[in-house]
Parts: C-alpha cells; sequence; structure tokens
C-alpha cells in the first residue's frame, strides 16, 4: 500500500542523509534534524519523524540523558509472539537512537543486543552481522559514524521485512517506535520543568498520530494492527484541542504524558 510504504520510506530516508555526512576520510556536513527533514518533506506529503530526528531536537534542547525512562533490556526475554517482538523492536529502536544520539556507549550496546535478540525472534537475516557489531565496538567513539552503523540496521530490518512481505510488522516496529520517541520527549518535558522547546517537539506529534491512525484503518482484517489500533486512536484524541503552530499549555503536556506513558506501559509490560 503506497501510504505504508511512504511511511517506512519517511523512517528509512535519514539513512542516505546521514551516508552522506560521514563517509570516511573526507570533510563532511554535520548531521542535522533540519537537513533530515528538508529531504523527507520534499519526497512526502506527510512526514513522520524518525527517532533520529526526535532525539536530536531533543539534544539540541539541551534535555539531559535520562537512563531510566527506557525499556529495561532484560524485558526481552518475555516478548514470545510476534506481534510483541516487532512492537518492542520499536521500542528499543527509538532507545537506540536515544542512547547513541547522547554517545552513551554502554547503553547503545545493551539496546543493540536487545534489538538482536527480537530480529532473530523474528527470522530476519542478515541484520546484525559480525562485521556490524564489530564496526559498532570500533566507532564507539565516533558519534556520526555510530549513528549511520544504527539507523543502517534499522533500514536493513525493515527492507529484510518487506522483501519478506511482512510490511505489517514492518508498521507495527514503526508505531511502537513513535510511541516510544513520544514517550522519551514527554518524560523530558516534566523533567526540564516544562521546557518550552521539549514542549514544542511533543505539540509536533499531532500530525504523525494521525497518519499512523489513517494507516492502521488500511489493515482492518489484520488482528495484530487491528489489537494496537485502539493505543492509536487514544493517542490521536489527545491530541485534540492541540495546534503545533501555537503550542501547548502545561495541562495539555500532562495530559498526553499520561496517555502516552499508559500507551507505552500496554506494549512494554
Amino acid at each position: 500500500m503506497k501510504n505504508t510504504y511512504n511511511l517506512f520510506i519517511v523512517l528509512l530516508l535519514s539513512v542516505a542523509i546521514i551516508s552522506c555526512s560521514t563517509k570516511k576520510g573526507t570533510d563532511t556536513e554535520k548531521v542535522t534534524t533540519a537537513n533530515v527533514k528538508q529531504v523527507v518533506e520534499k519526497e512526502f506529503n506527510y512526514p513522520i519523524p524518525t527517532s533520529f530526528e526526535v532525539t536530536t531536537l531533543l539534544q539540541d534542547a539541551d534535555a539531559a540523558f535520562v537512563l531510566d525512562i527506557t525499556n529495561p533490556v532484560e524485558n526481552v526475554d518475555k516478548y514470545e509472539t510476534q506481534r510483541d517482538k516487532a512492537l518492542n523492536l520499536g521500542i528499543y529502536g527509538a532507545d537506540l537512537s536515544y542512547a547513541s544520539t547522547y554517545n552513551m556507549n554502554e547503553q547503545t550496546l545493551e539496546f543493540l543486543d536487545a534489538s538482536k535478540t527480537l530480529i532473530d525472534g523474528l527470522d530476519v537475516p542478515g541484520i546484525f552481522t559480525e562485521d556490524m557489531l564489530v564496526r559498532v565496538q570500533e566507532n564507539m567513539d565516533n558519534r556520526d559514524s555510530l549513528i549511520l552503523i544504527v539507523t543502517e540496521s534499522f533500514y536493513n530490518t525493515y527492507e529484510q521485512l518487506n522483501k519478506l512481505g511482512q510490511d505489517k510488522l514492518s508498521f507495527l516496529v514503526i508505531s511502537a517506535s513513535w510511541i516510544e520517541g513520544l514517550y522519551i520527549t514527554t518524560q523530558l518535558a516534566v523533567s526540564s520543568n516544562y521546557d518550552e522547546r521539549i514542549m514544542a517537539i511533543v505539540a509536533q506529534q499531532k500530525g504523525p498520530a494521525s497518519i499512523l491512525v489513517d494507516t492502521a484503518e488500511k489493515y482492518k482484517d489484520d488482528e495484530d494492527i487491528q489489537a494496537i489500533a485502539p493505543l492509536l486512536n487514544f493517542m490521536k484524541l489527545t491530541y485534540e484541542g492541540v495546534d503545533p503552530a501555537v503550542g501547548i499549555t502545561k495541562g495539555q503536556l500532562d495530559d498526553i504524558t499520561a496517555n502516552v506513558e499508559s500507551t507505552r506501559n500496554e506494549i512494554v509490560d
């Protein structure tokens, strides 16, 4: 389906941009949210933010890295169904973007390992190879290269899922990744005493919420997607009354924070 395919591409398009800016041995342009967003908006009418984009916005807003808001890697072994594995691959994907953007090496490795466990459980071949893991180890102190490697790994995941005819699993990954990114953002907004820059990032997620709901509607016969459709609808309703151009109030942020936390907990618990 074209809309679903576009969602995949929006998530993955940052790979090409990052790749162009991190080639070895050359003077490179800095990887920024602005150039990711520029290319995405040029190609598509309804961009959904990548995890990289959201976490870079958070770092630009001087938000601190807070470890205990991510999904504990110890949880990975309790995800047994294909649906739970795909959803929590999205969760850990957002956590991985968060950790690598902030150059948190230990956490990056832990989230990579958790993601590998879920990818192996989904029978997606050729993603976290020995060569890829060696590249991660060799580039732990090079933030841009690390982001490139991490993003490439998820690009390959989505590509492989699509090749295997598993676009529905890809949608589950994308949806959960967006939910986790929003959850992290709201937690940081509250802990920063309602920093207006972080609140603005939360307000900007109204559009993606609608996009995900509309796309889920196209899979009315799929049991797994319909299982999370109420969660996506709940988040869309949470944004009623929010105007991203104006921003959000503290009360609106508190509502979104509480609702995305309960939505996220439905996935990770």
